[in-house]
């Protein structure tokens, strides 16, 4: 089970569908808490199957509460785990699931006092208590007794069968999404916004600091690198992601953003023969430092179209 919930993490947990999810902290939270709760309480059931099962009374009824509750509870959270991707509740309408939850609310849960206008009363034999069974013992209304073997190990085992049918469902669905979305964008490259021109933009910027007379041409080209950035964040928004979806390019886009601003204002006061607030070195400085950091931004735009061509 566990390579289930780890599978369905590396999904839940890449950039676009992280984002996408976040979206509704509700779900989200609810998605994190149903993943830790499921691998959680199959730690719980791995105990009760893996340790020696005590001679105490008090400590077999304990184990027994215990792993039963803890099945009862990783139903509940592959139901919510569902829930919360947006995916069908009849992946856990399986008359196997309801039957154990009937026995968890008869045997632990609500054993005193069951139904509502047939009332049903319930107790485990202590006697017949072992690590892989017990006797529960059942009293209808006022004229039938039912005695059943509840075997434990059994239901741990159909539970986690079809439990594991469920993740390979949920884990095909996330397949399937990601696969259409990457079919859908592939052949339209993040790469292809950082066009070929974009060195000769830079290097008009260069040539035209210092040079009130050719202010506009500097700002032109400064106007044009900016277009760039602003192509990149649409095309994200196309694919349904934002400049905030990938930690790498919200970083270097707000780094970018400040420098670009200050060069357009530096040419448009050049241009208006007016006193920059910056002067020619820092602008160079400004000019050096957006020709790195967009070549970075490139490289990480690469890395993401490559990971849509697989």
């Amino acid at each position: 089970m566990y390579k289930y919930l780890q599978e369905i993490r590396g999904f839940v947990n890449k950039p676009r569908k992280q984002f996408n999810l976040l979206k509704n902290r509700k779900f989200w939270n609810q998605l994190c808490s149903s993943l830790d709760v499921i691998e959680d309480s199959d730690l719980a059931i791995d105990a009760y199957l893996n340790r020696e099962f005590s001679k105490d009374d008090g400590e077999k009824y304990l184990r027994l509460y215990g792993v039963l509750q803890a099945l009862f509870l990783q139903q509940d959270a592959v139901t919510n785990l569902c829930e919360s991707l947006g995916l069908p509740n009849e992946l856990i309408t399986d008359p196997k699931l309801k039957e154990i939850r009937a026995i968890r609310n008869d045997s632990i849960g609500h054993p005193t006092k069951r139904g509502w206008n047939d009332k049903s009363y319930h107790y485990m034999s202590r006697i017949s208590i072992t690590k892989s069974k017990f006797q529960l013992i059942s009293y209808y209304g006022n004229s039938k007794t039912i005695f059943r073997d509840i075997l434990v190990i059994d239901l741990i085992k159909e539970q986690r069968r079809y439990l594991s049918k469920i993740f390979k469902e949920v884990i095909k669905v996330l397949k399937a999404e990601e696969k259409e979305h990457k079919e859908k964008f592939k052949m339209e490259k993040l790469e292809a916004v950082f066009t070929n021109t974009l060195s000769y933009y830079i290097e008009k910027i260069f040539e035209n600091i210092g040079k009130l007379d050719r202010a506009q041409l500097g700002l032109a080209h400064v106007k044009l690198v900016k277009k760039i950035i602003d192509k990149l964040k649409e095309s994200l928004q196309k694919r349904g992601s934002e400049i905030d979806t990938y930690d790498s390019i919200k970083f270097l886009y707000e780094l970018l953003e400040y420098p670009i601003a200050e060069l357009e204002l530096y040419f448009d006061r050049s241009k208006a023969k007016e006193e920059p607030r910056i002067n020619d070195k820092t602008a160079y400085i400004f000019t050096c430092f957006i020709k790195e950091e967009l070549y970075e931004l490139k490289e990480i735009a690469i890395e993401i179209d490559s990971e849509y061509s697989i």
